[in-house]
């Protein structure tokens, strides 16, 4: 039997994607969610997790790419494209990056009473030069006492898997320091997971039970694939299609048939 962690991104982003990923863990057809704690909607939305804080993992989705942030740093946050320039170029200051880091696991540990079972980060910043070294800095001073975990997107020969549909999103996670950010949790023994899946263009939603099929195939045991369900929404969120497809396909029973039929099972990082 193959355990793997199935993680629902951007809780708290808005009322749709939060209430998709409760019913979800409700069925226990999740065992992880990464919480937006950056989003206006938070406090309200972290009610929701309170019967799921021992049975599912709750972890930060550290956001410095979209809508306000909670310091002083960029407050309006920095488009994808340009922080990745910025943090290969060393440009954001390290400084700043533990401050956010700081106040956004503060955010997270006053809503929940508790810290995050684990990081990663929205749009996989958490991986990112400079943000990766504040990273690191910050699990040691506030997180290894608790043994949370760090999100992996590094898998060897994953560029191979996927063919066209996610070569190129696969290619800009690894030149984005995938293999570094890696090779930087082994050397400090940080926990994390041992395997990563889930990337694909999300237009092609419509085929997402036969992706969701080969990331399956080629996770391992302790692995993660990473999955972003959500109800139909009205609210402006360009991957709202995609959204409701991966929730409409995980509450379905060709999902449970499908890690039947693979030999797999739902686990939190610790069982």
């Amino acid at each position: 039997m193959k355990r793997i962690i199935l993680c629902a991104d951007d809780y708290g982003q808005n009322s749709a994607i939060s209430q998709a990923i409760v019913e979800l863990l409700k069925e226990n057809r999740l065992s992880a969610t990464s919480c937006l704690v950056t989003s206006p909607e938070w406090q309200t939305h972290a009610q929701w997790l309170e019967p799921f804080k021992n049975t599912a993992d709750i972890g930060l989705h550290f956001n410095l790419t979209e809508g306000p942030l909670l310091t002083t740093l960029n407050k309006a946050a920095t488009p994808l494209t340009k922080l990745i320039l910025q943090a290969n170029l060393r440009q954001p200051h390290k400084k700043d990056i533990i401050t956010e880091l700081n106040a956004q696991i503060d955010q997270f540990t006053a809503a929940l009473g508790q810290p995050p079972h684990y990081i990663d980060g929205h749009q996989h910043v958490h991986q990112f030069p400079v943000i990766r070294d504040a990273l690191l800095e910050v699990y040691e001073q506030r997180l290894r006492q608790y043994n949370a975990y760090i999100r992996c997107t590094y898998t060897a020969g994953s560029l191979l898997h996927f063919h066209q549909i996610a070569y190129l999103k696969q290619l800009i996670i690894q030149l984005a320091g995938g293999l570094r950010f890696k090779q930087a949790l082994i050397q400090r023994k940080i926990p994390h997971n041992t395997s990563f899946a889930g990337i694909y263009a999300f237009e092609h939603a419509d085929r997402y039970p036969e992706l969701f099929s080969c990331f399956l195939d080629h996770i391992n045991d302790g692995g993660m694939v990473m999955t972003h369900p959500g109800l139909k929404d009205s609210e402006n969120d360009i991957i709202s299609h995609a959204r409701y497809n991966e929730y409409h396909y995980f509450s379905s029973s060709q999902f449970m048939d499908d890690l039947s039929k693979s030999n797999i099972c739902l686990t939190r990082f610790q069982e």
